[in-house]
């Protein structure tokens, strides 16, 4: 693993949520190479379920330093400053996350396995960017709020970790209502003093419509 590599991979583990949104659709990375994959949505609880993790090695390597001109570039332009690219392979379980495995959820009858079907619990490959910056919750994008928190961190995956519409058993109502294959967009690591520095830098959605509604 190249040092840019871990340094990337310590980016990724250090915050303790990378959030879509901060009451209930989030995506954890621990440094042993397990995390936990969080869709809480209107009461209801889709995914709460433990992964594995691994980076890949790729033969189109982007992880290269940013160079000084690059970042005084995206600070002029309020652009978001690239921090590194990776490829991860990640293997949804079923497994509920140790904090909740005595809650209420164990009994539950839609989280997990009994709303997804077989192949979502298949390794997948995913492309991941990690940015610098000054972001909203990907899920107040289009609807501002005066009390919008500001995020410094910004990962963005090229399909959403997920499982698409087609791995869903009934994906009609709740799944269909929020879309919830269409979130690439992550936040993490608040800062206050951001929201005194203008306008966010994601306000302008990559995610698709990221509204939440059960039927």
């Amino acid at each position: 693993m190249t040092s840019m590599n871990e340094a990337l991979r310590s980016i990724l583990c250090g915050e303790h949520d990378w959030c879509f949104d901060t009451e209930g659709r989030s995506i954890k990375f621990n440094l042993d190479s397990t995390g936990e994959l969080w869709c809480h949505c209107n009461f209801n609880y889709w995914i709460a379920a433990e992964f594995e993790w691994k980076t890949i090695e790729s033969p189109r390597d982007l992880n290269r330093a940013v160079e000084t001109s690059q970042v005084a570039n995206a600070a002029q332009n309020n652009r978001p400053q690239l921090l590194g690219q990776l490829d991860l392979e990640i293997t949804l379980s079923k497994r509920l996350p140790t904090r909740v495995d005595t809650s209420i959820l164990k009994e539950g009858t839609m989280v997990n396995e009994y709303s997804l079907t077989d192949d979502a619990f298949r390794p997948k490959s995913y492309t991941v960017r990690i940015e610098k910056g000054n972001f909203v919750e990907p899920c107040t994008i289009g609807y501002p709020k005066l009390d919008n928190l500001r995020f410094a961190l910004r990962l963005l995956f090229d399909k959403s970790p997920y499982p698409p519409r087609s791995e869903w058993k009934t994906p009609e109502g709740g799944p269909d209502g929020g879309q919830f294959w269409d979130h690439v967009e992550f936040v993490a690591r608040t800062s206050s003093d951001l929201a005194k520095q203008g306008r966010a830098m994601n306000e302008t959605s990559v995610g698709g419509w990221s509204g939440c509604v059960v039927s």
